[in-house]
């Protein structure tokens, strides 16, 4: 309220706002909350920072309800605002992310995870030169020392000691430089240290320093377990976690097993707050209690829990993995042209109040507002008649094909069955002449007569069909929907969905789906016509014997009663070809849209 009446500075709202949202990261509506915020910082070129901040928010979000495709997405968007600072300094924020989706467990996705790692070893390797030279963000450095953290153990577990020892020292020299520069983010840091921590303690297990790698676990734990430590809750629960795990490795190793049941433990109780228990890898306590479990001797609960374990993780990862390689888009790509969309739009209207800021003549304005309209109305119109062609030609062809395949069935009819039932009716009949026995004379006879009506009726039945039409379709019905919905409503200013279940469309016949796209039609011309929308919906499905055609806008609503414009003569129309059809038809409509449910009878 006070950013709004203008009592307070834009950046100190941005700032409040960045910490209210830090606490809320599975908030369902996060995004619809920031759009203030949004607005904010886009508004100044100057609120560069808190561009970068949105996008890591939404990121953010997207992982906590483990919606990785989203996550991806939003850190790619939030690299190309960082590429806009000079100098700019790669992230590596979609790496660390990708590593977290592929899992820690020894070779899952290992040649994913590799092939990450070693992209990334070259620049590793020269970003303490380029911290020394000059400011390089903490994220970055957090971001680096949790990639080295998962490269080096990743090595160890392979038995890669000479890479393990490579990037072990890599970690040292960039802590080096860290250490020598001014760092406000305190809690940035002591990520930074701790990483640095569980990388040391991984060289040491590598150079057989076992005192030197339970030193450095002590100290993390130390750090991660005090009061003082001013690391965030958001990233203090996942060091707690991998600290904890360690030890556990650790005194298992050394067969010290009461130890490694503490521990145990601890970590299942979320570093012995059990309100946090629920933020911890579930996968993961199955596995350390199955491998505590071993050490003491109980090898069949151990199994059991290992198993499962291996079996949840596995299936979560796969899931994950399938996310972002195969749907990493595939729900985001209407977003992305929205948001491309309104900054031209932006630019354009902008571009626009300084022209009409200095032609501020009142009939120039009225002029150009009354030759926009008239060119609206012309290409609503225009794309009406498109419209109507276009279902139209549809229909046509419905009827076209069903003619065409039912004269052909009726001459195959004709030509193939009939010839053969008159042969055996000439054959019936010559056997009839020969044959001296009265009793088999008379069987002949009847199979001769019935011969002749199967053969009248088979000729009968072929010269309806021949002459009559067939409900038969080779063009799936969706096709055809999509084809008028997609001539009058364009994909550059309409958001569509459509799903449509052709196989409930076999059970009603080709008069009905005629009348089915004509109602179609009508519904879509007056959305372009009247409704002024921007969302469209239209579904065709199967409930309880019966075709359902729903179609929804989020446009301009009106009164479905009035009867007395070409609007209501339309819905008329409507609701007198699902008469017509033995189907029935409610239409409601408010401010915020229109909503059509046809009910079509199946049986």
């Amino acid at each position: 309220m006070k950013h709004k009446t203008g009592r307070m500075h834009d950046t100190v709202y941005l700032a409040y706002a960045q910490a209210l949202t830090e606490l809320s990261f599975k908030n369902p509506l996060l995004k619809e909350r920031l759009a203030n915020y949004k607005s904010v910082a886009w508004s100044n070129p100057a609120y560069q920072a808190f561009r970068v901040k949105y996008y890591a928010f939404l990121a953010n979000h997207a992982s906590a309800v483990h919606q990785d495709g989203y996550a991806i997405y939003y850190l790619q968007k939030m690299e190309e605002e960082l590429k806009m600072t000079r100098p700019y300094i790669a992230s590596l924020n979609e790496p660390r992310q990708l590593l977290s989706i592929y899992g820690d467990k020894g070779n899952y996705n290992y040649e994913r995870r590799m092939a990450i790692i070693d992209s990334l070893t070259p620049f590793l390797k020269t970003l303490p030169a380029a911290l020394a030279k000059g400011p390089v963000n903490i994220n970055t450095c957090v971001n680096a020392f949790t990639i080295l953290k998962h490269a080096v153990s990743l090595y160890t577990t392979n038995h890669n000691n000479a890479k393990a020892i490579e990037l072990a020292d890599a970690a040292r020299a960039l802590w080096l430089q860290l250490k020598r520069k001014p760092v406000t983010n305190k809690g940035k840091l002591v990520q930074c240290q701790l990483s640095l921590y569980l990388i040391e303690a991984h060289a040491a297990k590598v150079m057989g320093q076992v005192q030197k790698q339970a030193d450095y676990l002590n100290a993390a734990y130390g750090i991660i377990v005090s009061n003082d430590t001013e690391i965030a809750p958001l990233f203090k629960q996942p060091f707690s976690s991998t600290i904890l795990t360690r030890i556990i490795d650790y005194h298992i190793e050394k067969k010290q097993i009461d130890s490694a049941a503490y521990f145990l433990r601890l970590y299942q109780l979320g570093v012995n707050k059990p309100n946090q228990a629920k933020n911890l890898d579930g996968t993961k306590i199955l596995r350390y209690i199955a491998k505590v479990d071993a050490a003491k001797g109980n090898y069949q609960s151990a199994y059991e829990n290992l198993t499962k374990g291996y079996a949840i993780n596995d299936s979560v990862i796969a899931i994950r993995v399938a996310d972002i390689h195969n749907n990493m888009y595939a729900h985001l790509v209407s977003e992305q042209r929205n948001e491309t969309l309104l900054a031209q739009q932006i630019k354009i209207a902008r571009r626009n109040n300084l022209i009409f800021g200095i032609v501020t003549i009142l009939v120039v304005s009225v002029a150009a507002f009354l030759w926009l309209l008239k060119i609206n109305r012309e290409k609503a119109e225009r794309q009406t008649r498109m419209l109507n062609e276009s279902a139209q030609i549809q229909i046509a062809q419905l009827e076209y094909q069903a003619h065409e395949i039912q004269k052909r069935f009726g001459m195959e009819l004709h030509d193939d069955v009939a010839g053969k039932l008159v042969n055996l009716v000439n054959y019936i009949e010559s056997e009839e002449l020969l044959e001296e026995n009265d009793r088999i004379k008379d069987k002949l006879s009847g199979m001769s007569k019935m011969a002749r009506e199967a053969y009248s009726s088979i000729r009968f039945k072929s010269h309806e069909w021949y002459l009559n039409s067939s409900d038969s379709d080779k063009k799936s019905f969706s096709e055809r929907v999509r084809h008028i919905v997609a001539m009058a409503l364009p994909d550059r200013s309409y958001e569509k969905q459509i799903e449509i279940d052709d196989r409930c469309l076999e059970k009603i016949d080709i008069r009905t789906r005629i009348q089915m796209l004509k109602i179609i039609q009508e519904a879509v011309a007056n959305i372009l016509k009247h409704a002024k929308a921007r969302n469209f919906k239209l579904f065709i499905y199967e409930d309880e014997d019966a075709v359902i055609l729903q179609i929804a806008d989020n446009g301009h609503g009106f009164d479905p009663a009035a009867t007395g414009n070409k609007k209501g003569m339309g819905l008329a129309s409507m609701r007198e070809r699902a008469q017509g059809i033995g189907g029935s038809i409610e239409i409601s409509s408010s401010l915020k849209g229109t909503k059509l449910l046809l009910t079509i009878p199946s049986s």
